[in-house]
């Protein structure tokens, strides 16, 4: 009540001074248009994959709570605190679906997760159904049109797949691709081959089983084929033991990972058989890279997340920083956690530059963020860090 009434005297008060002549109706307007109507404290809902079959994911989780402090030791927003709740959804559908509408019953209006992306997928009807806004942290892509309030953090699938598939081109002319029987595999399935038939090659599909605990049958079977190149598109633990499988029978071309395995853990997990040839290959941040980043306002981004999050960076953690981030971006311009007005305010060209996502949303893209200083081919190395694919 003390905050309505407080609200309406400065109100009267502007329009008084309007009409002795010292402000305009204009700009009585528009300072109440910017009247801050955020709660004392932020709350915002967050579905994570900590456990179950990609516990790799669960490191957004991570970086949602480090952002959250860091904003709260920082003034906050817009002197407001954040508060993040985060659920362990064991990487199922079922669970996602199920926190996400338990948040939206409990009036949170701002949710972020998951990052896997049957999650997201099976996320996307009940977002749209409900009185709140989204963030998708996984790379598949966000069915056209946009779903409504849906966001993604992070590049989406086609054009990460498509830039992978012209440098899987430069090294291997008959390169496998693996990818799971689930929806996220489904797209790696499709758009896999596809990209690399229109960079020049003549790819093989291997279909293998999210449960899979080895991959070393199916890179048998790429093997058997011809295979010169091998593209793990999974995020699972299965993905990593598969270089090991690789080289244990024999394999000596280049081998794909995806950019949710590009960590420093991961790189430490396979220094013994990253070798000094550049076997091993992902597409990297620049935050992982020795050198100043390409993009402007990403380096500034690059050192706020080194400050905020202990140890060496990772993408999945970074993932989960840049959403948190977005979310103060946002909140900072509308002032409001009004969803349409934050929907507006996010398809009317709403530009970021994190660690992880840089670009501009629309209407009509709901992702927007582009390759340049986040899609960069490189190698693991025997030192367990990164290097330029040469």
């Amino acid at each position: 009540m003390r905050r309505k009434v407080t609200l309406a005297c400065v109100g009267g008060l502007l329009a008084a001074l309007a009409a002795a002549g010292g402000l305009s109706a204009a700009h009585v307007a528009k300072s109440s248009q910017a009247a801050d109507q955020l709660p004392a404290t932020i709350t915002i809902g967050a579905t994570s994959e900590k456990t179950g079959p990609v516990p790799v994911l669960g490191g957004e989780a991570k970086g949602y709570t480090a952002a959250a402090n860091w904003i709260n030791s920082h003034g906050g927003i817009l002197g407001h605190k954040v508060k993040v709740i985060v659920q362990d959804n064991a990487g199922n559908p079922a669970n996602a679906v199920s926190q996400v509408r338990t948040y939206a019953s409990q009036g949170i209006k701002l949710v972020v997760g998951g990052a896997f992306g049957p999650d997201c997928a099976a996320e996307t009807p009940v977002v749209a159904q409900s009185d709140l806004i989204a963030f998708c942290g996984s790379t598949d892509n966000l069915d056209p049109p946009a779903p409504p309030h849906f966001f993604g953090v992070g590049l989406a699938y086609t054009p990460t797949i498509a830039a992978y598939a012209k440098v899987i081109a430069r090294y291997s002319k008959k390169p496998a691709v693996f990818a799971d029987k689930d929806k996220s595999g489904d797209d790696s399935a499709h758009y896999g081959p596809l990209s690399l038939k229109a960079a020049g090659t003549s790819p093989i599909l291997i279909r293998t089983n999210e449960d899979d605990a080895s991959f070393k049958a199916a890179i048998q079977n790429a093997i058997s084929q011809g295979a010169d190149g091998l593209w793990f598109t999974e995020c699972t633990p299965a993905a990593i033991s598969a270089v090991g499988d690789a080289q244990a029978l024999g394999f000596t071309g280049k081998i794909y990972l995806e950019n949710c395995l590009a960590s420093f853990g991961v790189a430490q997990a396979l220094k013994g058989l990253a070798g000094d040839n550049q076997q091993v290959v992902v597409q990297v941040p620049s935050m992982l890279l020795p050198g100043k980043a390409s993009r402007p306002g990403e380096q500034a981004a690059i050192n706020q997340f080194k400050a905020g999050v202990p140890g060496p960076p990772d993408v999945v953690v970074g993932s989960g920083w840049d959403a948190i981030m977005m979310i103060k971006k946002l909140l900072t311009e509308t002032k409001t956690l009004d969803v349409a007005t934050n929907e507006k305010a996010l398809e009317n060209n709403f530009k970021f530059v994190g660690v992880w996502d840089g670009g501009t949303m629309t209407a009509k893209d709901h992702r927007g963020a582009t390759a340049d200083g986040y899609a960069t081919a490189a190698a693991f190395t025997k030192d367990g860090t990164f290097e330029l694919l040469k």
